[in-house]
């Protein structure tokens, strides 16, 4: 689609080239198409609301194609004139081209000219004569050799001819350039139809690109109402791009529910920035109409605005530390902050004094908490780990940290502040045991805070255990339900078929016998005598009754006798259930219907037994 946009700011400054007024008639064909395959396809209403009214401007596409050509080119048909001049440019062409090849052969003859061939000079062909010889080829001169040796003439006859189809030549530009000039007046007549149509065409283009786009990543939309933010398994869309589905550790969480802030503690390097990616980028995404990187049930609020202070805002030409790039877009936001909004600040407090950094990042939840924001912070500092303990509305997280490996998991735990497993690392890295014992001797001095949190993390892991089990044994108990369901789904769809097959074998030694008593036995039977013809007889009677005497026979022969006009039976040579019309007991025949068609059939062609779905 072309850029309509540009091409009617365009219009209104010149007069448009074919190929710009062809790319208007292709975007309204796009429009009118679009228009029908919504119009046919009501399961897409979104589509249908946004193109089925679009601006069609049938007539000024008409209007286009009818004096366009596929390559933007002025059709003949474009005006009364232009097929009529273009005939007589193309019979002065060959009149200027066979008079020049008479009067080249005849000077060549003469040995006036270095060459037979013509040669082209702009619009005009020139004839090369020898200088010694110019006086016996009348014309104008055109051009010199640098030698001197040659000139190019053109004969009289021929320039007469040429200046007719410059001419003619100037006039079909004049006609081309009134079309033009009607069909860009034209166009900007419809442009602010061509503008809405435009605006539709960009809404359906996103939708169709944000469609892909979430078939290609298992993307999906989420829910938008409420204001609790409510994220199952959301990735960021960059992280999916570069690792596999199975590396990636998706995140989980809820906001605005039970707590409006929630503040992410623990190691370097653990995630904490990149669940703040993550619920800017959903959200972002959702309030843009786009779907997100999250499982179905997924609820977003429509935020009334989103702000955000991620990464180091320090900055040489500002004068800006880590700590003053911080405070300054910290600043911005506490003054655009209104409730309901959603906050992500990263690294609270940090880049200065940790007691003093910790006080002002305090300060900063609290207003953001009395603002009815919904926030997400991350810190490391010391005294921020425990501050929403005794906060309401507020709750810690961290992210799980695995002391063994010294391997982050990079999973949020909702509810347990994270600790610094700063002396365990130092222990991996080599400290020697002398500096490792007094630093945990300091550390029981002064750290009840991190003992704490290391006992809430490992009673936290514990029950996550604890709960991954249960699911287990859940998903477990589910699949074996749904196996034995499936095994008695297939036997029950054996048995169909096993009495469907017997019930189709049946019928075939019915209709064999029926036909060989018809065809084969009946003209027999005609010239027997006697008893010939009585044991004959006898034996057929036999076999009969030893047919009707099985089980399907007599279930069959009880079907048949009861069967009624307005019944429905199977017909296995349709492989279809049609309604009884009448029923011919007498001749054993049954008038059904097949469609619009009334069909006669006999007995033996009608059946109760269905194929199981997919046998038939």
């Amino acid at each position: 689609m072309g850029d309509l946009a540009g091409i009617l700011e365009a219009a209104k400054k010149r007069v448009l080239e074919g190929e710009e007024l062809l790319a208007v008639a292709d975007a309204l064909d796009l429009v009118r198409t679009l228009a029908l395959w919504s119009a046919q396809h009501p399961d897409y209403p979104a589509l249908r609301r946004c193109l089925g009214d679009a601006p069609l401007e049938r007539d000024l596409r008409e209007q286009l194609r009818a004096a366009l050509g596929r390559r933007g080119e002025v059709l003949d048909e474009a005006h009364p004139m232009l097929g009529k001049t273009r005939q007589q440019i193309r019979q002065l062409f060959d009149q200027r081209g066979r008079k020049m090849e008479e009067i080249a052969e005849g000077l060549q003859k003469r040995g006036v000219l270095r060459q037979r061939q013509p040669v082209q000079r702009g619009d005009r062909l020139l004839l090369a004569v020898k200088a010694t010889d110019s006086g016996r080829a009348r014309g104008v001169v055109h051009d010199r050799s640098q030698s001197g040796d040659t000139l190019f003439i053109e004969p009289g006859p021929v320039l007469e001819l040429s200046n007719r189809l410059t001419e003619t030549k100037a006039q079909e530009r004049r006609l081309v350039q009134e079309v033009l000039t009607e069909l860009t007046r034209a166009l900007l007549r419809s442009a602010p139809a061509l503008a809405e149509a435009e605006h539709r065409l960009g809404q359906a283009d996103v939708a169709f690109t944000a469609g892909r786009w979430a078939l290609e990543t298992d993307a999906d939309y989420p829910e938008m109402d409420g204001g609790v933010l409510e994220l199952r398994q959301a990735r960021h869309p960059l992280l999916q791009q570069q690792m596999e589905r199975e590396e990636l550790v998706p995140l989980t969480l809820e906001l605005g529910r039970e707590f409006e802030l929630l503040v992410v503690t623990g190691p370097n390097t653990g995630g904490k920035t990149v669940v703040l990616k993550t619920v800017g980028i959903s959200c972002a995404l959702a309030l843009c109409g786009l779907p997100i990187l999250a499982e179905p049930g997924s609820r977003v609020p429509e935020l009334p605005g989103l702000h955000a202070d991620i990464g180091d805002a320090q900055s040489l030409e500002s004068s800006l530390s880590t700590f003053s790039g911080h405070l300054s877009r910290t600043l911005e936001i506490l003054r655009a902050i209104e409730p309901g909004a959603l906050v992500l600040l990263d690294e609270l407090g940090t880049g200065t004094d940790p007691e003093e950094g910790a006080a002002i990042g305090q300060a900063v939840l609290e207003h953001l908490l009395r603002a009815g924001a919904l926030t997400i912070a991350n810190t490391h500092l010391g005294q921020l780990k425990l501050f929403s303990t005794g906060v309401e509305r507020a709750e810690n997280a961290s992210m799980e940290f695995d002391p063994e490996s010294l391997a982050p998991r990079y999973r949020l735990l909702v509810g347990v502040p994270g600790a610094s497993h700063a002396v365990e690392v130092a222990e991996r890295l080599g400290l020697p045991p002398a500096i490792l014992g007094r630093a945990r001797a300091l550390a029981e001095r002064e750290g009840g805070a991190e003992r704490l949190i290391a006992d809430v993390g490992r009673v936290r892991r514990d029950a996550e255990l604890l709960r991954e089990r249960a699911r287990g044994l859940e998903a477990e108990a589910r699949a074996t339900k749904e196996r034995i369901e499936q095994d008695e789904e297939v036997a029950r769809s054996r048995a169909e078929l096993r009495e469907a097959e017997a019930e189709e074998a049946f019928r075939e030694h019915a209709r064999r016998l029926d036909a060989l008593r018809r065809e084969q036995l009946a003209p027999v039977l005609q010239r027997l005598k006697g008893g010939e013809k009585d044991a004959v007889q006898s034996y057929l009677d036999a076999l009969e009754a030893e047919l009707r005497q099985c089980e399907l026979a007599e279930r069959w022969e009880r079907f048949m006798q009861g069967l009624k006009k307005g019944d429905v039976v199977y017909v296995p040579r349709f492989r279809d259930r049609l309604q009884v019309l009448k029923i011919h007991k007498g001749r054993q025949t049954a008038k059904l219907r097949h469609g619009n068609l009334e069909v006669e059939l006999g007995w033996r062609d009608l059946t109760w037994v269905e194929p199981p779905p997919g046998e038939s």
